[in-house]
């Protein structure tokens, strides 16, 4: 069958699909929007939340679906409803809070699809290594006086935690105090912590999304270069890392592309998904 045997193409967006400028590359859109004209699916596939993605979306009028906060929410553009929701559980949100406090940490927490933070957290964004993020949490996070507070007043659904630390080994401490919580944990950028629910995943999403659409997951493709992407890649049928993926992460991918400094997402869809 070629490049017609798949039907879906799910893609990491940092250190993926964007660029070191946060940006999507001329080619990588004219990919995009080739693949979604034949009536084929693209799917961002991020540990992001929705308004952090806006800025993509305005390209792709033609896209449809968004797997959300590495698969806690799967999004549907069109009518605007999320499709699954798998939160964490309020108890343990309040013990992750509690193993973290001890440590200089900033935290997000992804509450209905936006993020929340700290207003005080957004002045010390480049000590923890988000100085290029800043513009993107100043436009979509909500912003509160003190998130742990703002949480045991109002437990709302959390779907992802987010911790930052400057330093690694506070990093190991929280994780080895949370070890034994029903979570997943996963890390995207140097030094943090992405936390889901139980078996909660890039992959698991792109699982149950495929099961809405009736599209086999042999005939999927998944692209990433993240310790939150593996489930992603092994749920796939075919599996592309990034050449600046770490090599755990290209040693279990089909292929290996070009870093995303040099259009190796837009080189996975043309190869695997065009032509």
């Amino acid at each position: 069958m070629g490049q017609a045997k798949y039907r879906l193409i799910a893609l990491d967006m940092d250190g993926t699909l964007l660029n070191s400028g946060q940006r999507i590359t001329h080619r990588a859109k004219r990919a995009m929007q080739e693949i979604l004209a034949e009536g084929r699916h693209v799917v961002f596939a991020t540990g992001r939340c929705r308004p952090q993605l806006e800025e993509y979306l305005e390209c792709f009028p033609a896209m449809r679906y968004l797997i959300c906060e590495n698969g806690a929410c799967v999004c549907d553009l069109k009518t605007g409803e999320d499709l699954f929701r798998r939160p964490v559980m309020p108890e343990d949100v309040v013990r992750i809070m509690d193993a973290a406090k001890r440590e200089d940490v900033l935290s997000t927490f992804f509450i209905g699809n936006r993020s929340f933070m700290d207003r005080r957290s957004f002045a010390r964004m480049e000590e923890f290594g988000l100085g290029s993020y800043r513009t993107v949490f100043e436009k979509s996070s909500v912003w509160v006086e003190d998130l742990y507070s703002f949480y045991r007043e109002k437990p709302l659904e959390v779907e992802k935690v987010g911790l930052f630390f400057r330093d690694r080994q506070a990093g190991l401490r929280v994780q080895e105090r949370i070890s034994r919580l029903p979570v997943s944990l996963a890390a995207s950028v140097s030094g943090n912590l992405e936390i889901t629910g139980r078996d909660v995943n890039k992959g698991s999403g792109l699982k149950l999304l495929c099961g809405l659409l009736e599209v086999p997951l042999s005939r999927t493709i998944a692209v990433g270069d993240g310790a939150n992407d593996r489930q992603l890649l092994q749920t796939a049928g075919f599996a592309v890392a990034m050449e600046n993926a770490a090599q755990a992460l290209r040693m279990t991918a089909d292929v290996v592309v070009p870093d995303c400094d040099h259009d190796g997402a837009a080189i996975a869809m043309e190869r695997y998904m065009l032509r």
